[in-house]
């Protein structure tokens, strides 16, 4: 009688198969290194301990808008010796493909199956690195296959500059981005927290983070300011307005939900403590929105002309703090998080959407990652969501979102812009409850998921 191998063994097998492909099929000399090391002629642990962790030089280079370089340029000056141009000889273009297979410990529904393969998952084209000497940016197009279109993906585009002030060193400048958090230097905050791929297949709460924890990513349009001051001291203030891609509010401002009523103001400060190899930050961050015609996490919404559209609130302010330990041999980083969100639903309360006139919402989440020669890494991380009751608002069973949930994951690199991962996410508890939290029966722990992935950059 033969024995079949299970959903986990297979996906075993595509792991390690995939590490097989890599091993044989892409040589080191084949692989080119990203365009900030190219600008820089800097190897990738310069500024990472293993991508897309930034270490502390890496953190200076991103506050200072990727200008460093270390290539030839174009440049032109006036007949006053004032630069008028100064192009990098190389334009800094970078590319990075994710590929990966998952398996969920119970299918959604009676029609749907287990496992889902991504491939690519992911594929994005970058402009990353200087413009001119005092003007640079991170810019990314991507494939999503879920989609299966291509769009603006995180974009921070910086004029920076260094001064010297009674013996401080002091770099400033103006960003302009995307994503809230998605030009901050640390990987504790939400745009670059841990962990940093997931399976597209995975199931996630009702309310999976408050608004700066993902809802306005690529819809917004930031300008803050900033400075870092002695490489310590971090302070940045600034403003978003909705920038929605592939509609426009001028012309169909009836049925476009989310939309932000004048400006969201955002705030960040952090002090980072730096000593030998090792490294302690603690800051906060967080930014306050009223969202005209606002959709609710049960999918209810309200369309009403953007002239005179009704506004839930949003006041969010978080809590972060990483440490890094990193010599050659040893990579190690903790990093958490704590995020408050009050929630004033006015809006969604007066059109029934909602139980309360007034919610809470809290997420908070712990992660521990080690790296040996950035070869072979392990991480562990918990997460929790939790908040008030609110049936009609949140449109769970339980009527409330609170959720909690652990993922554990190793790594390889064979090559420091290659990484093989494998992660499991177990569930302890879903949207109020760890057994029959939708009323048909399904338990929390049915979606756990298993993930294997390849990530490229190159």
């Amino acid at each position: 009688m033969s024995h079949r191998p299970g959903r986990a063994q297979w996906l075993l097998r595509i792991f390690f198969g995939l590490f097989a492909f890599v091993l044989t099929g892409l040589p080191q000399s084949a692989l080119a290194v990203p365009s900030f090391a190219r600008q820089t002629g800097l190897a990738c642990e310069a500024c990472h301990t293993v991508f897309p962790q930034l270490t502390p030089f890496g953190r200076v280079f991103k506050a200072s808008g990727y200008t460093l370089f270390n290539t030839q340029k174009v440049e032109d000056i006036d007949r006053t010796k004032q630069s008028t141009l100064s192009l990098s000889d190389l334009p800094p273009i970078s590319a990075m493909i994710i590929a990966g297979t998952s398996s969920v410990a119970k299918a959604n529904d009676a029609d749907s199956s287990k496992v889902s393969t991504d491939f690519p998952q992911q594929a994005s084209l970058f402009y990353a690195g200087r413009i001119s000497d005092n003007i640079g940016a991170y810019f990314q197009l991507t494939y999503d296959d879920q989609s299966g279109s291509i769009g603006i993906d995180n974009t921070d585009i910086r004029f920076a500059d260094v001064a010297n002030v009674d013996g401080h060193n002091v770099i400033y400048g103006v960003s302009l981005n995307n994503n809230p958090t998605v030009q901050d230097l640390w990987n504790s905050t939400p745009a670059w927290g841990q962990p940093f791929i997931s399976a597209p297949s995975m199931q996630t709460p009702a309310i999976p983070g408050a608004q700066i924890e993902g809802a306005m990513a690529q819809i917004v349009a930031g300008l803050s300011a900033y400075t870092f001051i002695d490489n310590s001291l971090y302070v940045e203030a600034g403003v978003y307005r909705s920038a929605l891609q592939g509609q426009s509010v001028a012309n169909n401002g009836n049925t476009t939900n989310n939309i932000i009523s004048g400006v969201a103001p955002y705030w960040r400060a952090a002090y980072e403590w730096d000593w030998g190899k090792n490294s302690w930050e603690f800051g906060t961050f967080g930014i306050s929105a009223a969202l005209e015609n606002p959709t609710t996490p049960a999918g209810n919404a309200i369309n009403n002309s953007l002239q005179s559209a009704p506004t839930d609130r949003f006041l969010d302010a978080g809590l972060d703090s990483q440490y890094q330990f990193i010599d050659d041999e040893t990579q190690i980083s903790i990093d958490a998080r704590w995020t408050h969100e009050n929630q004033n639903l006015d809006a969604s309360y007066v059109a029934g959407f909602a139980s309360n006139k007034s919610d809470r919402f809290d997420s908070a989440n712990l992660i521990a990652g080690y790296y040996w020669h950035r070869k072979l890494g392990a991480s562990l991380g918990f997460f929790a969501v939790s908040g008030s009751n609110d049936p009609l608002y949140l449109g769970t069973a339980s009527g409330n979102s609170n959720s909690s949930w652990g993922t554990a994951e190793i790594d390889y690199l064979p090559w420091l812009n290659v990484k093989l991962g494998l992660q499991y996410t177990a569930y302890m508890r879903f949207d109020g409850a760890s057994s029959d939290y939708d009323g048909a029966g399904r338990n929390a722990s049915d979606n756990n998921l298993l993930y294997a992935y390849l990530w490229l950059a190159f």
